[in-house]
């Protein structure tokens, strides 16, 4: 069993009043809101003066152990994860800023001043009320008052600033069953300890900026678009404004989690999404939901070289109908993750091309027809010299059917026998589309302005050619 230890250190006034005085105004009076909230208040009220500041509740019973007010470290909070204090320090730090302060509360009050510190018998029946003597701009006020503005009351507590009511925020959802990291005091020892608790979500009042909140009161700012509050103690650092990162994100993987199917793809494509994606281990099934919603179907992620033979796949694979996904759109985090549920290009390509490989064939009359036409075309119109192939191919296993492709760096052309070209009549038009298509394609293999500007540009071309040499129509499609 440990020794117990009496008197072995003493705490410098000076040293306290110091490190007190550089927390902000607004941060100290929360300590004394968070207490009234402890004690089981309905009424609390703060009045910020120019010389004085009076902060009042109506808790059924004061301060319990009046050491409580003025021995540093003292807590009687450290065992219960859903009280909010457990340092011991928030109320002596309030009290070391002030040039003179006093506690009435039920059986005692302590008085601060020039003097030292003096106990006197108390008449108060119930609660506590602080009276402190401290000189504050108005600047010092109104930072104060913006601050404290952002609390949350518990439903059966008024919260009361300079005598107007702070109303709650508008709620948008509660998560009753969240597991996440706590801090618990046990056996004289502080441990951070994973526990379920519950989270609230809430609509930020006008003009206020977003804010993750333990238990109404306000921690930090963060990018997340809604006040959240958790209903225990969280990590906290030294100030008590703000979390580690760890638990931050693990807030908000659980938000993401619960609100994925609230959320529509601009609100996915937000940073904090982003940060859970990229940085926490987010289940496959999430994963799946997530990439579902933002990016087109039939997405594959792009290749993270430069090289020729990875941005050759990205190519083929825009020619196979994917969407590229382009890596330096995305974090590494955020690559490595989507990697998870998606083919890169390079595995789309191998694997459709095992799938469309097909088998060539040899071109009947009517089709080397069709393929001097299309040669025609793609030197007196598209100004390019291309070969033309012929291959057998079904339907993939989703039912799509590729009628064409093209092969940019053989500048080969090749055309699908199975699919419902006309063969025998190059200028039918869903015929004549697929030919301008693939030709377009010798251009960029992308379906991008380029592309379209150039398949524009070569219709054009074709058509005025067409009206103004009458006899070129039969001839192509007698060729």
């Amino acid at each position: 069993m440990r020794a117990r230890r009496e008197q072995w250190f003493e705490i410098s006034d000076e040293g306290l009043v110091r490190r007190a005085r550089e927390r902000p105004l607004g941060r100290l009076l929360l300590e004394a809101v968070q207490n009234a909230f402890d004690a089981g208040a309905s009424n609390v009220s703060l009045e910020l003066g120019a010389d004085e500041i009076v902060v009042l509740d109506d808790a059924p019973v004061g301060i319990s152990d009046e050491r409580l007010v003025y021995t540093v470290f003292l807590s009687d909070k450290t065992g219960d994860p859903t009280r909010r204090g457990r340092m011991g320090r928030g109320l002596k730090e309030l009290l070391a800023t002030c040039d003179h302060a006093r506690v009435e509360t039920t059986g005692a009050t302590i008085t601060f001043d020039a003097e030292g510190r003096r106990r006197a018998p108390s008449v108060r029946t119930e609660g506590t009320r602080l009276v402190l003597g401290r000189r504050t701009s108005e600047d010092d006020r109104g930072r104060a008052l913006e601050l404290l503005r952002l609390t949350i009351p518990p439903r059966s507590v008024t919260l009361r600033l300079d005598g107007r009511v702070v109303r709650r925020p508008r709620p948008l959802l509660g998560l009753p069953s969240c597991e996440l990291e706590t801090v618990a005091v046990d056996a004289g020892i502080e441990r951070a300890v994973m526990r379920p608790t519950s989270l609230v979500v809430y609509v930020p009042r006008k003009g206020e900026e977003p804010r993750l909140f333990e238990m109404g009161v306000p921690v930090q700012r963060w990018n997340v678009p809604w006040h959240v509050d958790v209903g225990q103690r969280i990590p906290l650092g030294d100030g008590r404004d703000q979390v580690p990162e760890r638990f931050a994100l693990a807030v908000k993987a659980t938000l993401l989690e619960a609100l994925l199917h609230r959320l529509d793809r601009r609100d996915l494509r937000a940073d904090w999404v982003n940060d859970v994606v990229a940085r926490w281990p987010v289940t496959t099934t999430l994963l799946d939901a997530y990439v579902s919603k933002v990016f087109p179907k039939g997405s594959v992620l792009g290749a993270t070289a430069s090289n020729l033979e990875s941005l050759a796949a990205d190519d083929r694979a825009r020619q196979l109908g994917a969407h590229i996904v382009e890596a330096a759109s995305l974090s590494h985090g955020a690559y490595v993750a989507l990697g998870r549920v998606l083919e890169t290009s390079a595995d789309f390509v191998a694997r459709r091309a095992s799938e469309l490989r097909g088998v060539e064939v040899d071109a009947s009359p009517t089709q080397e027809r069709f393929a001097r036409a299309v040669r025609w075309i793609a030197k007196e119109i598209a100004g390019s010299q291309v070969r033309v192939r012929f291959y057998a191919a079904g339907p993939d296993a989703a039912g799509l059917l590729e009628e064409a492709r093209t092969d940019v760096t053989s500048r080969v052309v090749s055309f699908n026998v199975e699919g419902p070209l006309r063969f025998d009549d190059v200028l039918d038009a869903h015929t004549l589309g697929i030919v301008l298509h693939e030709l377009a394609h010798l251009v960029t293999p992308e379906h991008d302005h380029r592309f379209v500007d150039r398949l524009q540009f070569l219709a054009g071309l074709l058509a005025r050619r067409l009206a103004d040499e009458p006899s070129l129509a039969p001839l192509l499609r007698r060729c």
